[in-house]
Order: structure tokens, then C-alpha cells, then sequence
């Protein structure tokens, strides 16, 4: 999987916890954060020269701030294969 196709399927797996994170039962919310952790992991650890660790923070408290530091680094692959 190239690192464009591996931050589309993070940004999707992310659209689809945004409404589970704002779920009313403690339950449902609190599973589907362990997984928006994962993502947010999982794509700093792929993306480690595109990002600064400092931002993660940021990302896990702000899922559309994720989603938009996602679409900056597209951009950024992009930008460097055309």
C-alpha cells in the first residue's frame, strides 16, 4: 500500500468514528476513541517526515485538525510525484 492509498483508508476509518464520537452512550464513545487513536497513530508512524510529534496532541483532541493535516500532507505526496 502506498502512503497516499494508507492516508485515504485512515481518512475514511476517521469520517466514519466522527459520529461515534459524539455518541450519548460512554461506551460506544470511548471504544470508537480507542480506535481514532489508532488512526492517529498509526498515521504518524507512517508519516513520521511529514509531521512534527507535537501535533498529535492536537490531533487527538480535534478529529476535523486531523483531517485537515491529512489532506495538507496528500497535498504535500502530490505536489513531490508530479
Amino acid at each position: 500500500m502506498t502512503p497516499i492509498e494508507s492516508i485515504y483508508e485512515i481518512r475514511s476509518a476517521v469520517i466514519d468514528l466522527q459520529r461515534y464520537l459524539n455518541n450519548k452512550s460512554p461506551v460506544v464513545v470511548h471504544r470508537a476513541q480507542e480506535r481514532y487513536e489508532q488512526c492517529v497513530d498509526r498515521f504518524f508512524r507512517e508519516n513520521v517526515n511529514h509531521v512534527k510529534p507535537e501535533q498529535r496532541l492536537q490531533c487527538l483532541d480535534d478529529s476535523n485538525y486531523f483531517l485537515e493535516l491529512m489532506n495538507t500532507i496528500l497535498e504535500d505526496y502530490y505536489e513531490a510525484s508530479g
